[in-house]
């Protein structure tokens, strides 16, 4: 190696200045505002606390509301289950019944989702209806809220 270019190694480490002395430092912030602003200031953080609660408590009522109702859905629906297995079984071999079904199946569809809380029909419909029911088996219960639901108009 040649010993003109370790001499040029050695001066250019020289010349390396050592490192600064590590200051730790912390700033510190001073409130310049007015009373005026710091009280603004205040007021809009509680306001906004004040907000965020109410939308917590809002959304949690939503909840409720929503989890009540798909409760109460599916407690109509499983009364009505087995009543309209039972008719769509029997539809497919009988006219009597498939009509029925056919008038039946959205009624029972709108009160399930709670869009009505009785139908009307005229009185011949009615009667026809209960009478081919009493012709499959039905659940006394369900044929008892189906006669609240199916009402006749005067």
């Amino acid at each position: 190696m040649d010993p003109s270019l370790n001499d040029f190694n050695e001066e250019i480490i020289d010349e390396i200045r050592p490192p600064d002395i590590v200051k730790r430092e912390q700033l510190v912030e001073e409130d310049n505002r007015s009373d005026f602003d710091r009280e603004m200031e205040e007021a809009l953080y509680l306001s906004m606390q004040e907000v965020r609660e109410e939308e917590i408590k809002n959304h949690k009522f939503e909840e409720e509301i929503i989890n009540s109702y798909l409760d109460k859905q599916n407690k109509r629906r499983e009364l009505f289950r087995d009543l309209l297995i039972n008719m769509n079984k029997v539809a497919r071999f009988d006219k009597d019944v498939k009509e029925i079904y056919e008038i039946l199946e959205p009624i029972i569809e709108a009160y399930c989702l709670d869009y009505i809380q009785f139908a009307e029909v005229d009185k011949e419909t009615r009667d026809k209806v209960f009478n081919v029911l009493k012709t499959i088996r039905v659940n006394k219960n369900t044929l008892d809220i189906l006669q609240t639901i199916i009402v006749t108009n005067l």
